[in-house]
């Protein structure tokens, strides 16, 4: 009984206070609000907006241990773009970016995440493509960011060289592979000449390949080795980043915390005045 009555003097002694010393707490609380607007008046602006990518890097590779189309390194590769930013080094992020300076300055920040899609058992699994977070100060230079990372990305020595070495490697099995259409053909005219049919036994199995013959099979092949040469680039937007036009800003969220601490600093102003006073 005594402990509430104690609670109830001391919440009754700080309604005083505060109704005693209410015109000083509003004039700090008004200060400290109208500081966090000017502060943001004379911030720059900033844009936030997002890009789906897609990067061949794992194929490249060629690791088994590593899963179809992962996209961990070009993650890891965007993501490191932060440092340069973090330690305000543009002349290096531009230099990375093949960008002039004034563009790689207006990046405030880069963020690349792996997307997950949910399956039936409500699991998740990764995709083979991830997106990108930017904020920038001037949302015009979208497209020259854009181009920046993909020029980072082709001309990274690691990459390149995989890449380099994919493409022969490509170009070279569908050499072999229109070799072998040209000879079973060969084969299939001569036994047609002499009324003897080629066996329809594929030479080469998938689950989901369910192809009449080998050279249908080769040619599946060939076709699908085309296909990754030409859309499995180092870095390919799927999405480029969303022209966005409204500016972000923390105004409400430094405002309530302006007035919040304003607030704790004119009670400590206002205890101070009262115990000199008395």
């Amino acid at each position: 009984m005594t402990e509430e009555l104690n609670l109830s003097e001391m919440f009754s002694n700080f309604v005083k206070f505060i109704s005693r010393n209410i015109s000083l707490l509003l004039i700090f609380m008004l200060i400290g609000l109208i500081s966090v607007m000017g502060y943001q008046k004379l911030k720059p602006s900033f844009y936030e907006t997002k890009a789906i990518c897609m990067s061949g890097i794992s194929e490249y590779e060629r690791q088994d241990q590593v899963e179809d189309l992962s996209q961990r390194t070009a993650i890891d590769l965007i993501n490191h773009l932060q440092i340069n930013i973090d330690n305000k080094d543009y002349s290096s992020l531009a230099f990375s970016l093949g960008l002039d300076l004034e563009v790689a300055s207006t990046i405030k920040k880069i963020v690349a995440e792996q997307l997950y899609q949910q399956d039936m058992n409500e699991k998740y699994y990764a995709l083979n493509k991830f997106e990108i977070s930017l904020t920038t100060y001037d949302n015009n230079e979208n497209k020259n960011i854009e181009s920046g990372l993909i020029y980072y990305f082709e001309n990274n020595p690691y990459i390149s060289s995989y890449y380099k070495s994919y493409m022969i490697s490509s170009g070279s099995l569908i050499s072999d592979i229109n070799d072998e259409i040209r000879v079973l053909n060969q084969i299939r005219v001569e036994t047609n000449m002499n009324s003897f049919a080629l066996g329809s036994q594929n030479t080469i199995s998938g689950e989901n390949r369910k192809l009449s013959n080998e050279i249908i099979t080769l040619s599946h092949m060939r076709e699908e080795i085309k296909t990754n040469s030409e859309l499995l680039k180092p870095l390919s937007f799927v999405q480029n980043f969303a022209n966005v036009n409204q500016k972000e800003n923390d105004v409400l969220v430094l405002g309530i915390l302006g007035v919040v601490l304003s607030f704790i600093f004119g009670l400590f102003v206002a205890l101070v005045k009262e115990v000199k006073t008395n």
